[in-house]
């Protein structure tokens, strides 16, 4: 096959577009540093570093759910710790109250600095995030989750509601990483575990056997029924007995001793329950006689029997309440009684075995306060509202702070837990960057250009070129010769 002049022309030309092309290449390489520029670069290598790039778009997406979450987290941990910090303080100043040695005034002063706490912790525990969503709402994290539900008669808190959902906020992080950033209020300053319901007083109500199902603090009203006398002893109620008597108990569970000194009745003496004795004559239709723990009775003593010396049995009925007597409940002395409150159903169970005496219990549902109600207690026991003597306000006192702590514990386990989920963030954050660190090096090792073999490569190429210039211009010149002849 005979080759043309211009068949050689043609050829030389194709050879300098292809040398010329792969120059081009070559210098875009080498200055942006890219060795794949398009697909037909390095399909296999471009197939991978297109991978890469979805993978480490992925890593990238993973880094800022881990970093939302962990701010998320480290707010939680910094105001829960805030809150511990206010009950200890708290805890400062129910013990202040508790010493005998504080006045009045200083514990009116001290009850105010417990509310104040009170509107302290309504503010942690509204707590919003820079995204306008709240701390302790829960899965409906926009409106403030807590609020004031009722007040006294100063404007002082008695109750808080929570408005949040009950349902923690969760973080998927990927498919197997979660993180709970948004908790629910309730979970955290609701908490409740019940305890022994315990009781303050002289009447000598105690817990019973069964599960209570009222919460808070509450108050037991013992009421005196009637007392009744047998025997030969000839004593019988006073007129004021019905409404004056304070003595409860069965047959035998108190002692009246009379002394007719005067062997004919008409005078002597009588003690209740080995108190002092007291005087009687045959014209007291009213006597009253106190015990040694303050209960009295009320006594006619018109017919003594002459030369009675000796205890008389003497049974005093009476009821209990724990609404205030709307209704009340019959003593009777047994290990287990319930008292159903007429106002909100809620029941007590009480061991009567052994109340001796009518009058009014401060009742402690422990581990049934939520940390709000705890404080608001807490303020109105430091200000005895209740009237509370010295010592049942000491006993009520020395329960709330055994809730105070409680509290903190049961805030120092969420802190715990918190805390756990960020260290648990913070190292797979960690991972990632290095995994990311890792697939960036190997997309540049992929796709970054050899620039010593770029140089060596281009310089051939150049070479090839200014080859293939010359050679293009000899076959021309020759073209050109041929057709001048």
């Amino acid at each position: 096959m005979r080759v043309t002049t211009q068949s050689q022309y043609q050829q030389s030309l194709l050879n300098i577009q292809q040398t010329y092309a792969k120059v081009s290449t070559l210098q875009q390489q080498i200055s942006s540093g890219k060795r794949l520029q398009l697909p037909s670069d390095g399909p296999t290598a471009m197939a991978q570093v297109l991978q890469n790039n979805l993978l480490d778009a992925r890593f990238t997406n993973d880094m800022g759910m881990i970093q939302d979450a962990s701010a998320k987290l480290q707010t939680g941990v910094d105001t829960l710790t805030q809150v511990q910090d206010l009950l200890t303080n708290v805890k400062n100043l129910a013990l202040q109250a508790n010493n005998v040695t504080t006045s009045s005034t200083a514990n009116a002063t001290l009850a105010k600095q417990v509310n104040t706490a009170l509107a302290q912790l309504m503010d942690l525990a509204n707590q919003t995030l820079p995204d306008g969503s709240r701390l302790y709402g829960g899965t409906a994290s926009n409106a403030a989750p807590f609020s004031v539900t009722s007040t006294d008669a100063t404007g002082q808190p008695t109750s808080i509601g929570y408005h949040g959902s009950q349902q923690n906020s969760v973080v998927i992080i990927s498919q197997t990483v979660t993180a709970t950033t948004l908790l629910s209020g309730q979970d955290v300053f609701q908490t409740r575990s019940r305890g022994t319901t315990s009781y303050t007083g002289t009447t000598g109500v105690a817990a019973g056997t069964g599960t209570d199902s009222a919460t808070g603090d509450g108050t037991l009203t013992v009421n005196h029924l009637l007392t009744t006398y047998s025997g030969a002893s000839g004593v019988a109620a006073g007129t004021s007995s019905p409404s004056g008597d304070t003595v409860i108990g069965p047959s035998g569970a108190n002692s009246l001793v009379i002394n007719d000194t005067s062997g004919t009745g008409a005078s002597g003496t009588v003690s209740l329950n080995g108190g002092p004795a007291i005087s009687f004559t045959n014209l007291d239709t009213d006597l009253k006689v106190t015990g040694p723990n303050g209960e009295v009775v009320y006594l006619n003593t018109t017919a003594i029997a002459p030369g009675f010396s000796g205890n008389v049995p003497m049974t005093a009925t009476g009821t209990v309440s724990t609404d205030g007597n709307a209704t009340s409940v019959p003593i009777d002395f047994s290990g287990n009684q319930v008292v159903l409150n007429g106002t909100t159903g809620a029941m007590t169970n009480i061991d009567s075995t052994n109340i001796r005496q009518a009058g009014t219990a401060q009742v402690h549902y422990q581990g049934t306060s939520d940390l709000f109600q705890s404080l608001i207690v807490l303020r109105d026991t430091i200000a005895n509202t209740q009237g509370l003597s010295a010592a049942d306000r000491s006993a009520a006192l020395n329960q709330q702070i055994g809730d105070l702590d409680r509290a903190s514990s049961s805030i120092g386990n969420v802190i715990g837990s918190q805390s756990v989920q960020a260290q648990s963030l913070a190292s797979l954050k960690d991972h990632l960057t290095s995994l990311q660190l890792n697939l960036s090096q190997s997309t540049d090792n992929l796709q970054a250009t050899d620039t010593a073999s770029a140089v060596v490569d281009l310089q051939k190429q150049m070479n090839l070129y200014q080859a293939s210039l010359q050679i293009a211009a000899q076959i021309n010149s020759l073209t050109l010769i041929n057709f001048l002849k």
